[in-house]
């Protein structure tokens, strides 16, 4: 029997928020299938949206009125982490701005900004949207059509229980539309490393692996391309190969840092026993903020606290948009820190756990698999 210990059992609701008074309804998260991030010219994304809300008699009771508020949408497409809607054909990045209505979104938010950064995405016959450029992209919506340069109508709705009592519902309608912009180019940091990596990661890539960001075991691991400790971005297939101890961490839990701590030596001792293993760490922003991008301190000091050799991540909300719904699947537990997926040389997904007990406990499970 395996003592473990996680450092936070994080709430789904707080993941895929969709029944509270800030209304986060607009917010709600899933991921779906892929489709290739570099095909096609980069577009730009604009739209408008109107969100309607109905309160019933116990809701106005409680000084709720009905009322609408309207944001307009200016975005550019965003390709690097495709893995935040694989369903997506188009998933840009832009600013949300609310142009009317603040009074009656401040009945359900505590939000009070005009300006905001948000995902907007089309693919596979849906309307996909996030309040947070890290965070992963909800189907909100069908549309019946996705062309470029051609009006595309929105349109969804919720019925959502209040906390301080009564039912409300949100209606959205509005439309939006695509069309290439020559002038966009993408960002060079956003881009694969090519190249020798400075960190000296081996370069493994076989180039016909089949991706698929719905990961389960027996399915290849997703290719996933983030910034490393010296500043480039590592593919994750290039260490084909290898066994990989995939660790999603953050620097303000006990047991992840029991594990990394300790992570050395036991990597150490295992590849004296001739097991080709690395450990591949995926640093987010702390446990209030698990989907967001660490800043370089955090994680060289998380790299230099434990001399950790193996590849240290900046985790732009990768593992927070697939881990979660795998490790419900897999083992019906809710998804804590650490959570450390265990990869096979061919880059198989073959096991997952939640917590950390002990290293022996890890190699023990690879020594069964080989």
């Amino acid at each position: 029997m395996w003592l473990l210990f996680a450092c936070q059992q994080v709430d789904k609701s707080t993941q895929n928020p969709s029944n509270s008074d800030t209304a986060l309804v607009e917010d709600t998260a899933q991921t779906n299938e892929i489709t290739d991030p570099q095909a096609g010219s980069y577009v730009r994304v604009t739209g408008s949206v109107t969100w309607t809300l109905t309160f019933d008699e116990e809701a106005q009771s409680n000084g709720f009125e009905d009322c609408s508020y309207r944001r307009t949408y200016n975005g550019e497409e965003r390709i690097d982490r495709p893995y935040l809607c694989p369903d997506c054909e188009i998933m840009a990045q832009g600013i949300a701005t609310m142009e009317e209505g603040g009074d009656c979104h401040a009945q359900i938010s505590n939000d009070s900004t005009t300006q905001r950064t948000e995902l907007w995405g089309l693919g596979n016959g849906f309307f996909y949207r996030s309040g947070h450029e890290q965070r992963a992209l909800g189907e909100l919506g069908e549309v019946d059509i996705i062309q470029p340069d051609t009006e595309i109508e929105l349109f969804w709705s919720s019925e959502n229980t209040l906390q301080a009592g009564g039912i409300m519902l949100l209606e959205a309608t509005g439309s939006t539309q695509y069309s290439v912009d020559s002038s966009l180019t993408p960002d060079h940091t956003t881009q694969p490393h090519q190249g020798e990596y400075s960190c000296g990661w081996p370069q493994n890539d076989p180039g016909d692996l089949v991706q698929d960001y719905r990961i389960d075991i027996g399915k290849t691991f997703p290719n996933v391309h983030l910034m490393d400790q010296c500043g480039e971005r590592l593919s994750l297939w290039d260490l084909y190969g290898h066994w990989l101890i995939l660790d999603t961490t953050q620097n303000d839990c006990g047991p992840c840092r029991s594990m990394a701590a300790s992570s050395e030596e036991a990597l150490t001792q295992m590849r004296e026993q001739g097991i080709d293993v690395m450990m591949v760490s995926f640093l987010g922003n702390g446990l209030s903020a698990p989907f967001e991008t660490p800043n370089t301190a955090t994680l060289t000091n998380w790299v230099e606290e434990y001399d950790l050799q193996d590849p240290v991540l900046y985790d732009e909300g990768f593992t927070y948009a697939l881990f979660p719904d795998f490790v419900e699947n897999f083992s019906g537990e809710g998804f804590g820190y650490p959570t450390w997926l265990l990869v096979d040389p061919q880059m198989t997904l073959v096991y997952g756990n939640v917590g950390f007990g002990s290293w022996d406990d890890i190699e023990n499970k690879i020594l069964e698999m080989q």
